[in-house]
């Protein structure tokens, strides 16, 4: 390769300025600048000390973009070189929180770190077989490391892939296997923790929690908060006011319904997820009680739509973005062959207070 190569002439570019018919490939592109095929190679997959001019570099990008240069995967792998692909595995499908607000974050978090280092993302996540699938993929070597949402405790598909020695994420646990795995979380035990205080600071005593399943580590952390809350308060802790749902609004009205008919019904719900929030404010309202005058209620995400209820939800806010962004960079750098100086991060979170658990406030405050 001849580092004084230089793109073709104005003349030279008019005469071969018809896009190609077919696939564009690095040998297309190279006949257009007038140079090497290795050289528009070098460029393209930014390869360290490449001995080629800013002009003919700048070239040979615009040609790309301009003919939607896209790599054949297959020659790649072919030719020993990487896939730069990270995969996403949802599990969980019928039975998670990952339903709407809290997975989009989270991949939007991913994807702008993967995008931003040139990696591309698959996502596997629209049925319950997706798992062999995805599978598949991480051992052929199409996938070069991969990120699992909200895994269960003790979730055997960490181990295996661990013990495979692949490079692996997981968001929404603080479990790891292996040299090669890295987790992300939020705090979730003292997000349940700030949630029940401050229910206990306006004066309640009588507390209800609807909870996810305990196999999940999010569900159990933020159950957990929620003891040590009351135990600090010297509140016993009744088990008539603990109700398990699946995360969802109907599941949590149906849990509320049977709360508002005990003998002595609680003055105040804390639910582990917004939308599980939501499904409980129906069922007061149906009831014909107010909120927060009759039994305050508060949720669990920082999703947008607590703000647009009556009366707007107060809720324990979570950085989804944040724990995927933090999840791609770890995993990154573990397929990069770097040690992270963390293999397990947990994030803050922070209470907003709103008009649903508090009679005094018409805004919202951050705690």
């Amino acid at each position: 390769m001849e580092a004084t190569e230089a793109p073709t002439t104005v003349k030279e570019k008019k005469r071969k300025g018809r896009r190609p018919s077919g696939r564009v490939t690095m040998q297309t592109i190279a006949e257009r600048v007038g140079v090497s095929q290795a050289t528009v190679s070098y460029v393209l997959n930014n390869k360290p000390g490449a001995r080629v001019s800013a002009a003919v570099r700048a070239e040979i990008l615009r040609l790309a973009r301009e003919l939607n240069y896209y790599p054949n995967e297959a020659a790649r792998r072919l030719a020993g070189m990487r896939s730069r692909t990270l995969g996403i595995l949802q599990l969980y499908v019928r039975h998670s929180v990952l339903a709407g607000w809290w997975s989009s974050e989270i991949m939007r978090g991913i994807a702008d770190v993967g995008f931003a280092e040139g990696y591309h993302l698959m996502i596997y996540a629209m049925s319950e077989d997706v798992r062999e699938m995805c599978l598949n993929a991480v051992y052929s070597g199409r996938l070069e490391g991969l990120i699992i949402l909200a895994p269960h405790k003790h979730e055997p598909l960490l181990k295996e892939l661990c013990d495979a020695d692949i490079p692996l994420a997981a968001v929404g646990t603080q479990q790891v296997y292996g040299c090669k795995m890295v987790a992300v979380d939020a705090d979730n035990e003292m997000g349940g923790y700030l949630a029940t205080r401050h229910l206990i600071e306006q004066g309640h005593r009588r507390i209800a929690h609807l909870h996810g399943m305990l196999s999940i580590p999010n569900a159990y952390d933020r159950y957990q908060g929620y003891l040590r809350a009351l135990q600090d308060a010297d509140i016993p802790i009744e088990h008539d006011l603990l109700a398990q749902t699946d995360f969802s609004e109907r599941g949590a009205c149906e849990a509320t319904q049977r709360l508002l008919q005990l003998p002595n019904p609680p003055t105040a719900i804390f639910a582990a997820n917004d939308v599980s929030a939501i499904g409980a404010l129906r069922a007061v309202k149906d009831a014909g009680l107010r909120v927060p005058d009759d039994i305050a209620i508060i949720g669990y995400d920082g999703a947008p739509i607590t703000e647009l209820t009556e009366p707007p939800l107060s809720t324990v806010q979570q950085p989804a973005a944040d724990m995927g962004r933090v999840a791609a960079r770890l995993l990154i750098e573990v397929i990069e062959g770097n040690t992270p100086a963390e293999r397990v991060v947990k994030l803050p979170v922070h209470l907003l207070v709103r008009a649903s658990s508090h009679c005094n406030i018409s805004g919202m405050t951050q705690l």
